[in-house]
């Protein structure tokens, strides 16, 4: 269930589109209800609720902070592979305090999600929502070569034959995980070349597994959860 429910400010109003309705219904919130919500750039509102309709609800603002998010950039590069496992692991970076989050294609690639651009933000809302996040991260589909354009200068990729994850890290950071097929030599080469490798341990771990600790290990670093 979550804690915070999502809403787009108009005015001096706050509107909510339908997912947020069927949350209504599930929270059993009615009209002239007080709830909290966020716009998911930092707004946090307490609203009181004036409309609700089958596919959208209107609020009346009764209060607004906004609120500074945490200091320094932790980015996921995330690969595409099945839907299950693939939305597990954004919910957990989400939680974990990922600000950016890149899924992308590359030759050994099983699955595709450039038409699906919807279905991806709306597993980052969720997410965050019901770890009570107020700035959401951006999710975004795209291609191997984009990586080396929009990764921080400290990015690591993940690599059975890498080295131990550094006790000291930059403020942002990158991090790049291959999918169950493994990069190709080419990509590997191209990887490395500009990004140092490092691994978690003698085991081999599954490419979310690997992510979520990984993650977990530099949020903890970066005071982001």
């Amino acid at each position: 269930m979550p804690n915070i429910y999502y809403c787009v400010p108009q005015n001096d109003a706050v509107y909510f589109d339908e997912h947020e309705v069927t949350h209504f219904k599930v929270m059993r919130v009615k009209e002239g209800d007080m709830i909290e919500a966020t716009d998911g750039s930092g707004g946090r509102y307490k609203i009181i609720v004036e409309e609700i309709k089958k596919d959208y609800a209107r609020g009346r603002v009764l209060y607004y902070e906004f609120v500074q998010p945490t200091q320094g950039r932790l980015v996921l590069f995330a690969p595409s592979g099945r839907w299950e496992r693939l939305r597990w692991t954004i919910e957990k970076a989400v939680e974990l305090g990922v600000d950016e989050i890149y899924v992308f294609n590359n030759e050994n690639a099983t699955r595709h999600y450039e038409d699906k651009q919807d279905k991806l933000e709306l597993v980052v809302r969720e997410a965050s929502k019901q770890c009570v996040r107020l700035h959401f991260p951006t999710i975004q589909t795209i291609e191997f070569l984009e990586i080396f354009q929009k990764a921080p200068e400290s990015t690591y990729v993940l690599d059975f034959k890498g080295r131990k994850i550094p006790k000291r890290i930059s403020r942002h950071v990158g991090v790049i995980a291959g999918p169950e097929g493994g990069f190709s030599r080419r990509e590997l080469q191209m990887l490395k070349s500009k990004f140092r490798s490092i691994k978690l341990g003698t085991k081999i771990l599954r490419f979310e597994t690997a992510i979520i600790l990984t993650v977990g290990i530099f949020s903890m670093k970066l005071g982001k959860v």
